[in-house]
């Protein structure tokens, strides 16, 4: 046993980290994990009150701070800043964010009442919720900002070569983009910046339930692949897209 927990590479030491999109899915496995792993967690949903997971959990987890957020509206995101004045944030995990269930986003059929809706979301809430907390994960000690995206937003996999899901892609490129140029702008700061590629996370629970999609990634695999990433993450390594294995991806 000793053996074996000298192959594994040490944690990162535990910090505070903020997770955007924390009610369910990826969000809420990334504030279950590093609970457990003794970080303190600000955990934001746009209705935190209403999201029995986190409530739940925060109740037996008191390093669990649940806070209102809504990415997309400032007066929700100014308010955040506001209450965490003089918090320091380790590690921001930008990760609220929606496909949509790509309706409407099939050529000949594209609902174009849908586009700003995601590129809203998708990549215009990050970079609101970065800007506005940046002088928080200047304070901490880790300086990291991590921006939940997807290979479908890269030019480099052609999308990942998912057929369709024009405004979801579009979305995710322009996420990329806006990271990319961050990383740029906080070097200076000693911030690190970068992408992380979750893979097709089964958010839905179909292995629980015995059905069997091809291609998709159990959630804890790729959350606790995607804070291995996170905690092994260099100054080096900011202005990179990385898939949840270690895998640098194309942009």
């Amino acid at each position: 046993a000793l053996a074996q927990a000298q192959a594994q590479p040490a944690a990162a030491a535990a910090g505070t980290v903020l997770v955007t999109g924390a009610s369910r899915g990826i969000g809420f496995e990334f504030v279950r994990q590093y609970a457990e792993a003794g970080w303190t967690v600000i955990a934001t949903a746009r209705r935190p009150q209403e999201s029995k997971n986190l409530i739940d959990f925060a109740a037996q987890h008191r390093t669990v701070r649940r806070e209102q957020l809504d990415v997309v509206d400032a007066a929700s995101v100014a308010a955040l800043a506001q209450r965490l004045a003089g918090t320091p944030i380790d590690v921001l995990i930008s990760n609220a964010g929606d496909t949509d269930q790509f309706r409407g986003q099939s050529f000949g059929k594209l609902a174009h009442d849908r586009f700003g809706y995601l590129m809203e979301l998708n990549a215009h809430g990050p970079i609101r919720v970065i800007e506005a907390l940046v002088g928080n994960v200047e304070a901490g000690r880790q300086k990291k900002i991590l921006a939940v995206s997807s290979l479908a937003g890269s030019f480099g996999t052609m999308g990942g070569g998912m057929p369709g899901g024009y405004w979801y892609k579009a979305s995710k490129a322009a996420l990329n983009m806006i990271m990319l140029s961050l990383s740029q702008d906080l070097k200076p700061r000693g911030i690190v910046v970068a992408c992380l590629s979750p893979g097709q996370v089964d958010t839905q629970g179909y292995a629980a339930r015995g059905i069997t999609m091809p291609g998709m990634v159990d959630i804890k695999v790729s959350v606790g692949g995607m804070r291995k990433v996170i905690d092994g993450l260099t100054p080096a390594q900011s202005g990179t897209f990385i898939r949840y294995g270690g895998e640098v991806q194309p942009w």
